[in-house]
């Protein structure tokens, strides 16, 4: 599904203008057409926070052409590991999912199920990491003539590994466990909320809005 184009009322609106037209999308063709429109924005400022020396504008994936879209595309993928193992402990198929297309080999419900978890672990985690100094542009390579992309050095590979491991296990307030719990838990905590629902144990799916 492409992004939303220029014409879309969220267009050059903050990104809590967006809120209201998600809350009431007519289908799930035009909320992704919305979240098309507030992701732009999103990048667009998490480009600001970095910095110059990061060269960052914009997502782009398939192959990450820079370091941070090398970062996040990886990070990106550990998250989806957790979510397809949290969907499969509590008795869903991880490809089935409800916002993302189901497509083969695409575990569709994994990603629905990180959308609530990407900003807060992994973008967290890679501008904490290129903003502290703790890696620099000068781990990575970029392989051009075989199409790979951008890669991280090993280096710079273990500090993201290290840092991703320990935003997982960092304890936050899980607002409708009424708990604090790990982001890794937290996954899981979602995911049998979800199978509730479901099934027809819990009348609706509440996400969770971090604070």
């Amino acid at each position: 599904m492409p992004p939303a184009r220029a014409s879309s009322p969220t267009s050059n609106r903050p990104l809590p203008a967006c809120w209201p037209y998600a809350a009431t999308a007519s289908s799930p063709a035009a909320l992704m057409g919305y979240e098309g429109a507030a992701t732009r924005d999103y990048f667009t400022a998490c480009g600001t926070i970095l910095g110059p020396a990061w060269s960052f504008t914009h997502r782009r994936r398939r192959p990450p052409p820079d370091p941070v879209n090398a970062l996040l595309s990886f990070g990106y993928t550990l998250l989806t590991r957790d979510a397809v193992a949290a969907t499969e402990l509590a008795g869903l198929d991880p490809a089935v999912g409800f916002l993302h297309e189901i497509h083969r080999g695409r575990p569709s419900l994994a990603l629905d199920l990180i959308e609530e978890f990407r900003p807060v672990v992994v973008d967290h985690t890679v501008i904490r990491l290129c903003t502290s100094g703790k890696i620099s542009p000068v781990g990575f390579s970029t392989d051009e003539e075989g199409g790979r992309g951008c890669r991280m050095d090993r280096d710079t590979l273990r500090a993201f590994l290290a840092a991703h491991e320990k935003r997982m296990l960092t304890l936050a307030h899980h607002p409708n466990a009424g708990r604090r719990t790990s982001y890794r838990t937290a996954l899981a905590v979602q995911a049998r909320h979800l199978a509730a629902v479901i099934t027809g144990r819990e009348p609706a799916y509440l996400p969770i809005g971090w604070r």
